[in-house]
């Protein structure tokens, strides 16, 4: 008897085991799945590195988990038909489609370090026209342009991609009679979402710089402002990375490239704290500052402010005796004469722009927006003024920007306001384009 009671005993402790052990499963795998629900980032990575480049058939990115040192080979990185982000925000990249179709893409680093496409929104392009601009202002709202609808701003969720709202433009002023606008960028101040324009389908630049300002909170217009210049040429507007263009007191700061052939310098515009109005008393042009006989190509880009009162930017001094033998070997009385002649020349500009290209003409410098100054940064090469790499990032509170030349690719660093570099790491493979930190947002 004493036997058998154990025994029993034995069976029901057993039992009770068992179904202890099953209830711990499965409270352990609902708890996993409570957290992976939880978890917004759960199978992506959210550190490490993107470095980027194009090659003679598209492009290549390769992901580092710590930051590169020495020399990396991007050669064996995933290779893209297309590939540049215009926005990053919490650890996800936003950017035209990778595979040349219409519309734009929002791809992450899963733990595996592959890229990996979240989701596509797509755009109906019109032939030969692509909708390239897209941004994300937080975890609630983005923005892009559908070129098909030039006057629409579609707004939408980044973690479904769905749309959300669309703002209405039509009531913006045309620069030129029966010209839609296309959006370069899309910067964010507060509920205020402001896009300096050219013309949509043909890209025409304008003689003067302008920017649309619409609320996302109420989803309307809400202002034009710009700065007419007296170019017979248009001014260059650029479509460069992320935001970065809000100092901390609130001033927006924009950027042009100048206008090429014209005198007209590029110049940085702020708009107020306050006001969504360009403040014309504000005059800072960085080419003038660097070389103000450079009348022919007086241009920059890949402006970014990098600390508070200081931003960078790529900007051009001078123009190679071969480019200005080519262009003044034209007929005509005034510059602007011998250079609509040139124009006419397709050929010829087609090696203008590629010596301009190659030229090393042009230096990262450092801008103080209160002072007003332009420093060349010490210790970087010159590079070409329209060379490829123009997208920086920041680690470690130091500055990680790109240098392509013909015989260089690599990243410089530097800390905002020592104005001095020193070599971060060559990069192989690819022309670099840039480099984004995971961590960071835009």
């Amino acid at each position: 008897m004493k036997n058998l009671i154990f025994q029993t005993i034995k069976i029901n402790i057993s039992r009770v085991l068992s179904v202890l052990s099953i209830v711990l499963i499965v409270t352990l795998l609902t708890s996993c799945s409570d957290d992976d629900d939880e978890n917004p980032f759960a199978g992506i990575r959210t550190e490490g590195f993107v470095l980027y480049g194009t090659t003679s058939t598209g492009a290549i990115a390769k992901y580092f988990e710590t930051i590169p040192t020495g020399s990396v080979d991007l050669s064996d990185g995933t290779d893209f038909l297309e590939f540049f982000p215009t926005s990053l925000y919490d650890h996800a990249m936003y950017m035209q489609r990778t595979d040349g179709d219409p519309g734009f893409t929002k791809v992450v680093v899963n733990t595996n370090n592959e890229f990996q496409e979240q989701g596509i929104i797509p755009t109906n392009d019109p032939t030969g026209v692509i909708s390239f601009r897209i941004a994300v202002r937080d975890e609630n709202t983005g923005v892009y342009q559908d070129r098909s609808r030039s006057d629409i701003i579609t707004v939408f969720d980044p973690a479904t991609l769905e749309t959300t709202a669309e703002i209405d433009m039509s009531a913006a002023p045309q620069i030129i009679d029966g010209i839609d606008s296309r959006f370069q960028r899309f910067v964010f101040r507060d509920d205020e979402v402001y896009m300096d324009i050219r013309g949509n389908i043909n890209g025409e630049t304008y003689s003067g710089y302008y920017l649309q300002t619409a609320n996302l909170t109420t989803a309307t217009y809400t202002s034009s402002t710009g700065v007419d210049a007296p170019a017979s040429g248009g001014i260059l507007t650029v479509n460069n990375f992320g935001q970065g263009l809000v100092d901390t007191n609130g001033d927006l700061y924009m950027a042009d490239g100048g206008a090429i052939g014209t005198g007209t310098f590029a110049r940085v515009y702020k708009v107020p704290a306050g006001s969504n109005q360009i403040d014309e008393t504000y005059q800072f042009s960085p080419p003038f500052q660097l070389a103000p006989t450079n009348l022919l190509y007086p241009t920059m880009n890949s402006f970014k402010l990098v600390a508070p009162g200081k931003a960078i930017a790529k900007v051009n001094s001078f123009v190679p005796q071969s480019v200005i033998d080519i262009i003044f070997s034209y007929p005509g009385t005034t510059q602007d004469e011998i250079f609509a002649n040139f124009l006419q020349d397709q050929d010829a500009v087609d090696q203008v722009f590629a010596l301009l290209f190659t030229a090393e003409s042009a230096a990262w410098c450092e801008l103080d927006l209160i002072a007003q100054t332009t420093t060349v940064i010490g210790g970087a090469p010159p590079l070409g003024a329209n060379s490829t790499g123009g997208v920086i990032f920041e680690h470690n509170g130091e500055i990680y920007f790109p240098i392509a030349t013909v015989s260089e690719q690599a990243f410089y660093k530097y800390t905002p306001g020592s104005t001095t570099a020193t070599k971060a790491f060559d990069v192989t493979g690819v022309g670099i384009t840039g480099g984004l930190n995971l961590a960071n947002n835009n």
